[in-house]
């Protein structure tokens, strides 16, 4: 009678690690997918992160892949309704939902200087007259995409705190798309002055150049305040485990690694790091978004 029962209870465990194991086998099957609002154009975007997406699929044997919603409203269904694992977003984007993501498991991008926050620069042209940020009154601004916490949401709050107005003391401003853009625009006169992210004039002065643009006669006027870099987070019902190898997979990129160092110089990037929510009240401040509890 005991050997029976013992035998019982030994195939039922068999039976219920069976069934676990297909559980997560059919998980695991199923496309993960990283979801991010880029500040260019999405074919630009999906061939920056091409790289990183392969790198990932090696790493954790999942079949991997990179979309961009159409906008905020189809990107929170999206994440509701189990579409969406992973989200790469810019701080701001990050703390309006935060209550979507496993809090507990984020991650920072790093600039390829290794820092976890960057700031936004306002360039104009050369000889423009555009001296100081008060010249700009009266004259035109390109902006980043709205998307974007280094060209908009800093770049706005530099200019209330410097007393303008956009609405009312510029004579137009628009939001642009990536920093060659705005770069591109001010050159030919188009805009009096943009915002770009800190990085641009100095590392992609090459590729300016071989748009045309003469970076010389680009010049910066004055920085925005600092902010954090994008943030990677897990969707609250991603299980840990596909949590887990994928975080690891991000967190193991070393620029001094040579292989590595081409999926980040091509993404922008300088690497991971692991950050806690507590990381973005600076960035609640400035949007005016309650503290988490």
């Amino acid at each position: 009678m005991i050997k029976k029962l013992s035998e019982g209870v030994i195939a039922g465990v068999l039976f219920m690690q069976l069934l676990i194991g297909a559980s997560y086998a059919d998980v695991v099957k199923k496309p993960i997918t990283i979801a991010m609002f880029p500040c260019t154009d999405v074919v630009m975007s999906l061939k920056k992160f091409h790289s990183l997406v392969i790198y990932l699929k090696q790493e954790t044997g999942f079949d991997i892949r990179f979309i961009v919603p159409k906008d905020p409203a189809t990107f929170e269904r999206a994440i509701k309704n189990g579409s969406i694992e992973f989200v790469f977003l810019d701080p701001h984007i990050y703390v309006k939902s935060a209550g979507l993501y496993n809090k507990d498991a984020l991650i920072s991008a790093l600039t390829g200087k290794g820092s976890t926050s960057q700031s936004g620069v306002v360039i104009a042209r050369k000889g423009g007259g555009i001296n100081k940020l008060n010249d700009l009154k009266g004259k035109t601004a390109m902006f980043g995409p709205k998307l974007s916490a280094t060209r908009w949401v800093a770049a706005i709050v530099l200019f209330e705190e410097s007393g303008i107005n956009i609405d009312k003391d510029l004579k137009a401003y628009s939001n642009g798309r990536c920093c060659e853009d705005v770069a591109f625009n001010i050159y030919l006169k188009a805009v009096d002055a943009g915002v770009v992210c800190d990085h641009f004039l100095k590392e992609h002065s090459k590729k300016q150049q071989a748009l045309g643009v003469d970076t010389k006669q680009i010049v910066a006027v004055c920085r925005t305040r600092s902010v954090p870099m994008r943030v990677f987070a897990a969707c609250r019902e991603v299980s840990d485990d596909i949590v887990t190898k994928v975080n690891q997979a991000l967190l193991r990129l070393d620029k001094n690694k040579p292989a590595h160092a081409k999926i980040l110089h091509r993404a922008e990037l300088g690497g991971f790091q692991r950050s806690k929510d507590r990381d973005y009240d600076g960035t609640r401040m400035l949007i005016g978004v309650k503290t988490a509890e």
